[in-house]
Parts: C-alpha cells; structure tokens; sequence
C-alpha cells in the first residue's frame, strides 16, 4: 500500500488527533500509528482531569484557551458532552504550606474561580481528609473531568470526515527526505508528503533521531495509576493533590464509591509500553492513608503511562529550521489533553503558514515561547 498526502501525522493519541482533525480541514493528512490501536499509550491512560491551574506557564495558558472547545465548540463533533464538574482541590500541611499559598495566589491573579481554602473549607469539600494532616487549599471550582476517549474519536470521526486516512500497525522502520518531500517505510505500506508532523509521545526523540532532526532532550516518566473501592459515596467530592516533597499523590472519584488513585511518580522511563510498579502503589496507599481516613488496604486495578517533558517541563510545537517540513509536537508533559484544541491550531499554523491564532496572542502567547531556544533565554518567565 502506498499514500501520497500533504501532511503525515505520526503518532494517533491526542496530540495526533487534535492536529489531524485541525489539518484535514485545509489539506490531505495521514495519521501514522505504531500500535493496532489508536491512543494505546498515554492518552488512553490518563487521569483525564481539565484544570487550568497546572503545569508551568505556556501549559496553563494553553488550557485557558481550550476551554471554550471544550465547553461548547465540540458540540457538533462529540456524541455526548465532554466535560463533567467536578472541582480540583490541592492541599498542603504545615510543611508544604506556604508553598502552596504562594502558588495559588499566583493562579488566582490569572484564574478568579480559584481560591485559597482553609482547613474547615478543605473537611467541608472532602470529609475523610485527617484535620491535622491539612492547613491550607487551592480550590478550583472550575476543573472538570473529561471523557478522554470520546474527546479523542471526536478528533478522529471528525479528520475521516473531512477526508483524512488513519494506518495503524503503520510503526515508522524508515523516514528520508528527498527532494520536497518525505518517505516513510512502515509495515502498512510507503507514505509520503512534503510535511511531516512529529506527535510520537515518549518517541519523538527516536523519531527525529531517524529523520536526522534530533534530539531535543525529551524525558519520558512513568506514571503509575490504579482503583480502589473506598465503600464511601464519593460522587460530590472533588479531584484532590497533595504534590509536597513528601507523600505525593492524587485521586479522583469515580463512579460506584471508587477513586482513580497514583503516587503522582515522575519516574525516569526509556521509551517503552509502561506497567505499574508494586512499590509504587504501595507508597500511594501509605501517602492516602496518612492524609485520610480511607483505610485503603487493596486495590482493584492498575496501570501505567509515560509522560514525555522537556527540561522546562512546557512544550515544543514548533517547524524544525534544520531539517524542511518537520514540525515537532511534543514535550506535552501530561497536558495534552488539556490543551489539545489549542495545541492542535498552533500545528495547523506552522504547517499550513497562515496566521498565528489570536486567542493565543491575547494570552501572551507566541510562537518563539514553544521553541527549545526558549530555554536559553527569559521568555517563559516573560509570559
């Protein structure tokens, strides 16, 4: 099989996704995916939570200007709505505190929905917190929960409808540029275009290494993530963090009295189908445990993700000035869903060379702030 295209996407989670279904609107696309299955590593692995408050800078603001995508712009594409409240609540005890309070002041002069919460605030929002293990919160009212694969087939029903093919089992064995255009040699068949969009996750580095564009210093992390029965209704409570140098972790209520629980680990990971780790699970138990009355003592489920950072741990969506027609989309570090409707236009933008999106110069956003030189200079903080 062979496929002549305007634009290869490699790479099918929601970073491919969103950029197919941008791209397909104005061009022929092709989304290249290594695995039988589409979103079978991160994306399909993910807390699926929208917070805008996360991350650093660019990521933030990012989720700032995908909300209304996702609250209202998706209503023709999704089958069902996307977004659910439910509310996001990081906590801090004596140790972590003003950390803490720092931080969400700063995120209240940007995002007025959240404010700081005291330790009657934090009970009142999630009863089986321990009182003495808590001083303060940030409460962001606002956060929702997203329904990450019906966001995703969104992208990908609507890119096939506007004419876009997508291979699976199509893993890259060999990429060259010649002449104006790429080819690409995979299982499935010989593809080409004069642009290739790099949206391969934790392989982006491997992927621009073969293409002779790379490296940029990507770090792959695992996550690790499981479900417990908590025997609680736990339907009203909201999303909580607790991100402190000691007893890290997070969980998220979930249908039935279960919480989606992690360690919220950042553990260094080559490339790689990522599996949990007892140990791992073990620590977010004894974190969950310390902070609350759950009493967990088994677990139903488990599974684990890579999240891919840069050093500045924002991204690089930019087109590569070394290497023609390669544009990267990487680096999302755990926000690429968050931040996926605008991440999705910036790549539209780069490849298609028309006009940088406002909604993201409003926010001070512009393209040398998703470009690795950026680390080299002040701009991150600038934004």
């Amino acid at each position: 099989m062979s496929t002549e295209s305007d634009v290869l996407i490699i790479g099918g989670g929601i970073a491919g996704a969103s950029a197919a279904f941008q791209l397909s609107q104005h061009m022929t696309a092709t989304i290249l995916e290594a695995e039988d299955q589409l979103a079978y590593h991160t994306t399909g692995r993910s807390a699926a939570l929208f917070v805008e408050n996360y991350g650093g800078p660019i990521n933030q603001r990012l989720a700032v200007a995908s909300r209304p995508f996702f609250e209202s712009e998706a209503e023709g594409l999704a089958s069902f709505p996307l977004f659910e409240r439910c509310g996001y609540l990081e906590i801090a005890g004596p140790d972590d505190a003003a950390d803490l309070e720092s931080a969400g002041r700063e995120s209240i002069e940007q995002l007025p929905h959240i404010e700081l919460v005291d330790r009657v605030g934090i009970l009142d929002l999630v009863p089986v917190i321990r009182p003495e293990r808590v001083e303060i919160g940030v409460w962001n009212e606002a956060a929702a929960s997203i329904d990450v694969m019906e966001l995703h087939q969104s992208y990908i029903r609507g890119a096939r409808a506007n004419g876009a093919k997508v291979e699976t089992g199509a893993r890259v064995e060999d990429i060259r540029r010649r002449g104006d255009r790429w080819e690409v040699a995979t299982p499935s068949g010989r593809h080409a275009a004069p642009t290739v969009v790099n949206a391969a996750g934790a392989w982006a580095d491997e992927l621009a290494i073969l293409a002779g564009a790379g490296p940029i210093g990507l770090e792959p992390k695992r996550r690790t993530a499981f479900t417990v029965n908590t025997g609680h209704e736990t339907r009203d409570w909201p999303f909580v963090s607790h991100e402190g140098a000691r007893h890290p972790f997070y969980f998220k209520p979930e249908p039935g009295g279960q919480l989606l629980c992690s360690p919220a680990d950042e553990t260094p990971s080559e490339p790689c189908d990522a599996r949990p780790v007892d140990i791992d699970i073990a620590l977010a138990i004894e974190s969950i445990n310390t902070y609350t009355t759950l009493g967990i003592r088994s677990i139903q489920a488990s599974w684990a993700g890579l999240r891919s950072f840069t050093r500045d741990r924002d991204p690089v969506i930019f087109r590569d000035d070394q290497v023609e027609g390669f544009v990267w989309m990487a680096g999302l570090g755990g926000a690429g869903i968050n931040t996926s409707p605008a991440t999705g236009q910036i790549v539209d933008a780069l490849v298609t060379g028309s006009e940088w999106p406002a909604s993201l110069t409003q926010l001070g956003i512009e393209p040398e702030h998703l470009e690795p030189s950026r680390s080299d200079s002040s701009s991150t903080q600038e934004v």
